[in-house]
């Protein structure tokens, strides 16, 4: 089984988080997919662990912890009308040890619990043979964390899984250039959709709680995540949507707690005029003037027009056309 470590926590600034904010966040990551979240001792104070944790804490220090969760399937009742108990979380020591060096220094002797970090420009260089090297490596326990500068974070991370790594961290989109979460759980997805059991949408509410507790917007345009990346515009990729949505979208919006959105810009085509519209007997002339009109509305505002402003310009456009057909 693959372990996902989600470590977007222990970069957060902790004193605005609410514990309520926490815990739903945490409760999100583990819906999604991940299947540990790592901790800091601030952290663990806000989720209220009974007392039972701080002797895990005093043993541990300063050091950072795992939160997972006790499935309940052993729990379970099959009794009418007893619900499922909702999963447990549990604490468990973070014994990794980050490592940045050579592959070929690492030492199993040293450390049977190790995190290799780094690995920038590894799709630069023979990627297979360095996973080789480390699964072949003999250490116990063996997590990979690859930095983002290149913007390949995402590509060595499931190759490594792939080639038979089984574990792997990362972070909620572009944060502290770790490997973008919703990117690895989206390849494992569509690479491997019989052994992925996480429910992606409920990326888009994830998003929304990301941006209050890092107080930063996340980009419209970020792959999986972005609110716009299923707005569509063009012409020809509105006719293409419509007709068959696998042509531009490699999964369905609501997969990921999105949906699809045709908008009217500068771009725009007949075809996306009739769809927004829902007038299929618009004449060929009445749409050609309609859509001059919104090129034109749409670059004095420098931006897309909303379905009111579109209901209203088409049918200025159109009593414009019939007061001078009536002259």
């Amino acid at each position: 089984m693959v372990t996902i470590i989600d470590r977007t926590l222990t970069t957060f600034n902790t004193a605005g988080i609410t514990g309520r904010d926490l815990n739903h966040f945490c409760d999100l990551l583990f819906t999604c997919g991940v299947t540990k979240i790592e901790l800091t001792p601030d952290l663990v104070d806000q989720l209220s662990f009974p007392v039972t944790a701080a002797g895990l804490k005093q043993w541990l220090g300063g050091r950072r912890f795992f939160l997972s969760q006790i499935l309940p399937d052993l729990l379970a009742s099959d009794g009418p009308g007893i619900k499922e108990p909702k999963p447990l979380w549990r604490l468990e020591p973070n014994e990794l040890v980050e490592k940045n060096i050579p592959v070929s220094k690492l030492n199993p002797r040293t450390h049977q619990k190790i995190r290799i970090t780094g690995l920038e420009d590894l799709m630069t260089r023979d990627y297979p043979a360095v996973f080789k090297a480390l699964l072949n490596s003999g250490i116990d326990t063996l997590d990979l964390c690859p930095g983002n500068q290149q913007h390949c974070a995402t590509a060595i991370a499931l190759e490594w899984l792939l080639a038979g790594g089984q574990s792997i961290s990362c972070g909620f989109t572009n944060h502290h250039h770790f490997p973008p979460l919703e990117e690895v759980l989206m390849g494992l997805k569509l690479s491997q959709p019989d052994l992925f059991t996480g429910d992606l949408s409920v990326l888009s509410e994830l998003r929304d709680l990301y941006e209050k507790l890092a107080g930063q917007p996340v980009n419209k345009m970020k792959a999986i995540i972005g609110t716009d990346i299923f707005k569509v515009e063009s012409g020809i990729h509105v006719d293409g949507v419509l007709k068959n949505p696998h042509i531009y979208e490699p999964f369905n919006p609501q997969t990921v707690g999105n949906q699809r959105e045709i908008v009217l810009g500068k771009h725009s085509g007949r075809q996306s005029l009739l769809y927004k519209l829902n007038d299929s007997e618009l004449s060929e002339s009445a749409a050609h003037s309609i859509l001059k009109h919104i090129k034109s509305r749409c670059t004095q505002l420098g931006r897309n027009l909303s379905d009111r402003e579109l209901r209203t310009l088409a049918s200025e456009v159109q009593n414009d056309k019939q007061t001078e057909i009536y002259c």
